[in-house]
């Protein structure tokens, strides 16, 4: 066989090209940034909110590489405080109340958002303005508003049947009357079933329900310049004495001994779940609660929260809530943080968490999706929140105080120790204090 020759021309180009190729193989390759470790905590901590946290917080990891979520599930407002304290807290947090944003933004727990929200170019308009209202301090955004909460009159229509009462009630008159009739007692007096439950519960709020009570009434907690403190305006004692006669004339020695038996809010033995109560006042979330924890033979409502009889203008009343998202003072990456924030507040994410707890969505487009779970119960609380007579728990660098001392005059008052007057007036003065200490700067 004839070797054949390459030319000189073709030797050299077959040369530059094997020189090429090796050193193209040689070449050291880039090496991918590590993604920004970020940590997010939610404060539902029952597996079935809570793990639906995880996996909406966690998707940010599946639609971008930059960044990498890991989730928390269930730390209480404590032991975040203990954190920030240690330096060591997650970059976010998410909490279920809104009573402590404001002692955390005056404090510097919560990072003010202003200039992350400017840097991204975020829109704020695309959320309901409650969800604005209670994520805001001074004009300053300190949160990120994940859902909403609002709270309708719930109520067991296989009682209300038997007790010969045919709709909910839609006046505090009719509330009232209803709630006695669906009182039971044994031939000893003994409470075997309550027809309204005032406080119970009242943690899922801010500790008591008296808030939404006040606003049914008419009543509210500041003035519009949010630095006086109304707390014991003529509507909000009217509510207060409202409940007070309720638990007068049931007795609370007896409410307090059948209480005592009430099993787990977030179980098959919720009281209202087992028709141990007939009406409570609850938040939308009580759509799902009910299909993950009633018997599926439960029967039961929900309803605009009633109003006094001779003010219809505040039918539809209420106040709403929600879970403030913060970036925590010591977070390592607040930049990254806020780009996870922003994720949230897209539909996706919002729709995803909204169907998996039921809370109401924070965003318009949210709201309109048609991807929004069509439980009728669930729709009901939402178009509810959207009412011109839904308010929202203001944000006080002494909200937490606020709450707390509602909580406890709130107990005194329906056991006799204080009448509510009393009650109203001492935690007026107790938080207009401390407010003002706060606006002054001390």
């Amino acid at each position: 066989m004839m070797r054949r020759n390459f030319s000189a021309p073709a030797a050299r180009l077959a040369l530059a090209v094997s020189l090429v190729v090796l050193g193209t193989a040689a070449a050291p390759r880039r090496a991918t940034p590590a993604p920004v470790q970020i940590s997010v905590a939610g404060c539902w901590g029952d597996p079935i909110q809570g793990g639906a946290f995880l996996r909406v917080a966690e998707s940010f990891n599946h639609v971008q590489s930059a960044i990498h979520v890991k989730g928390i599930r269930g730390p209480s407002t404590t032991q975040i405080l203990t954190q920030i304290s240690a330096g060591n807290p997650p970059d976010i947090y998410y909490d279920c109340s809104t009573s402590d944003l404001g002692q955390w933004a005056a404090n510097g727990y919560a990072l003010n958002l202003d200039p992350y929200i400017r840097a991204n170019h975020f829109n704020m308009n695309k959320i309901i303005p409650s969800a604005r209202g209670w994520s805001t301090l001074n004009g300053h955004v300190y949160s990120m508003p994940l859902l909403e909460d609002t709270f309708m009159l719930l109520y067991n229509k296989k009682l209300f049947r038997e007790a010969g009462i045919s709709r909910p009630p839609t006046t505090i008159e009719e509330m009232t009357a209803d709630a006695y009739k669906l009182t039971k007692r044994d031939a000893s007096g003994r409470v075997t079933q309550l027809g309204w439950g005032p406080n119970l519960f009242g943690g899922d709020y801010i500790g008591t329900w008296l808030a939404v009570y006040m606003t049914m009434f008419g009543g509210s907690l500041v003035d519009p310049t949010a630095k006086k403190i109304t707390a014991n305006c003529k509507a909000c004692v009217a509510a207060l004495t409202w409940e007070a006669n309720y638990y007068k004339k049931i007795g609370a020695a007896n409410i307090d001994k059948f209480a005592s038996g009430f099993g787990a809010e977030y179980s098959p033995a919720n009281a209202f779940f087992t028709g141990k109560v007939a009406m409570i006042v609850n938040g939308e979330y009580y759509s799902k609660m009910v299909r993950n924890y009633a018997s599926k033979t439960f029967d039961w409502g929900n309803a605009p929260l009633p109003h006094p009889a001779n003010r219809p203008d505040l039918a539809n009343s209420g106040l709403a809530g929600g879970n403030p998202g913060t970036i925590l003072k010591g977070s390592k990456h607040p930049d990254a943080a806020f780009k996870f924030l922003m994720y949230m507040e897209t539909v996706g994410p919002t729709v995803a968490f909204a169907n998996a707890i039921n809370n109401v969505p924070q965003l318009y487009d949210a709201i309109t999706s048609p991807k929004l779970d069509p439980n009728p119960h669930y729709r009901a609380f939402v178009r509810y929140a959207s009412g011109k007579n839904i308010k929202y728990c203001p944000v006080l660098p002494v909200s937490s105080d606020y709450a707390d001392q509602l909580t406890r005059i709130e107990d005194l008052v329906l056991h006799g120790k204080m009448t509510p007057q009393q009650g109203l007036n001492k935690a007026t003065s107790v938080v207009q204090a401390k407010l003002d200490q706060q606006q002054s700067g001390i």
